[in-house]
């Protein structure tokens, strides 16, 4: 059985090896998904009308409002692009030669959840292992500056 995990706007944590966990409470303003999709099938990551598509359905099924995109298909093969959320972006690089995409996913505001965004992509894509990395990030400290805190690291799927 896995932790409960906090909500996603929250997180718990200490500043040092020297301060005790203090269970603060600290609200993160983003949640930043890094992900390692391996084993996709190698045609659909060379397919630039493809991956825009999944990339635009992937930021729907985050429930994200999506603002702009741009792609650029690389000679001989491989796909680079990025979705311009009104909460933030998510991001696809491929290497069709590999079966792999590194992606990112990062959103703001309690209505989006970037795992989704994921999901859909590793489906979408045919990846057979995906290791995802989440981060909430602009965590506000003392005197006004931001930080961030590692909250996950899965292995999403594995074939």
């Amino acid at each position: 059985m896995s932790a409960p995990q906090p909500p996603a706007d929250e997180v718990r944590r200490w500043d040092s090896s020297k301060v005790k966990e203090t269970g603060t409470k600290l609200k993160a303003l983003g949640r930043h998904l890094v992900c390692e999709l391996s084993g996709c099938r190698p045609s659909l990551l060379s397919d630039i009308n493809g991956i825009a598509a999944m990339m635009i359905e992937a930021a729907k099924a985050a429930r994200a409002t999506i603002m702009e995109s741009a792609f650029h298909r690389f000679e001989p093969q491989g796909v680079s692009g990025t979705v311009i959320l009104a909460e933030s972006h998510i991001s696809i690089h491929t290497w069709p030669e590999k079966g792999y995409a590194a992606m990112d996913f990062y959103t703001c505001g309690d209505h989006t959840d970037p795992w989704l965004a994921c999901e859909y992509a590793a489906k979408t894509l045919r990846a057979t292992s995906v290791l995802a990395t989440e981060f909430k990030r602009g965590i506000e400290k003392s005197g006004g500056e931001f930080t961030h805190v590692l909250t996950r690291n899965h292995n999403v799927l594995s074939a």
